[in-house]
């Protein structure tokens, strides 16, 4: 539990230490996700009695059905974090970008890896250079390069951890063409 970690609106102040265990905290939650419990964040500048409904707002969260990992508890009620299509209003959504050439995607042979490389073989790219720290060996990864070939691409995929600069470099000048 943190006191003014996370602003809910344009308008509220946010306390640096605060926002740094919440931050740590949601690392940690990526990274051991079996032990993970949740965030709750309540405001900095409670009074007393908006102390007490806040106490009430938590109990209510913590009992209750949801199962949302990460709120924001405020006198307006319990927040959670959503990602949302900005509106365009009147204005038809641009999509010029087309992929071409040579793509590397890392971590191209899992779940999303290999969503993302269907896209690109669909919508254009010529040779798919998928990464991923056991390769060819990955489990699935066979059958997506068939997949992505049958969408007319060419397909690589190699054993490289992306952490390593050197490995990385040595996978980039095989390549054909390659960019120097």
């Amino acid at each position: 539990m943190t006191r003014g970690a996370v602003a809910v609106d344009r308008f509220e102040d946010v306390d640096a230490s605060a926002a740094a265990l919440w931050g740590t905290a949601t690392v940690c939650s990526l990274d051991f996700p079996d032990t993970w419990g949740g965030l709750v964040d309540l405001e900095a500048d409670a009074a007393a009695d908006a102390g007490h409904r806040a106490l009430g707002l938590l109990a209510a969260a913590l009992s209750g059905p949801g199962g949302e990992d990460q709120l924001a508890i405020r006198r307006g009620g319990v927040l959670a974090r959503r990602m949302v299509r900005a509106p365009l209003g009147d204005a038809e959504p641009e999509r010029t970008w087309r992929p071409r050439g040579t793509v590397l995607v890392t971590g191209g042979t899992g779940a999303i890896g290999g969503r993302i490389a269907r896209w690109l073989a669909a919508n254009g790219a010529e040779h798919l250079v998928l990464t991923s720290r056991r390769g060819p060996e990955a489990a699935g990864a066979g059958a997506l390069a068939d997949e992505l070939r049958a969408l007319g691409a060419q397909v690589t995929i190699a054993a490289c951890d992306v952490s390593d600069g050197e490995a990385v470099a040595e996978l980039l000048a095989a390549l054909p063409g390659n960019i120097p």
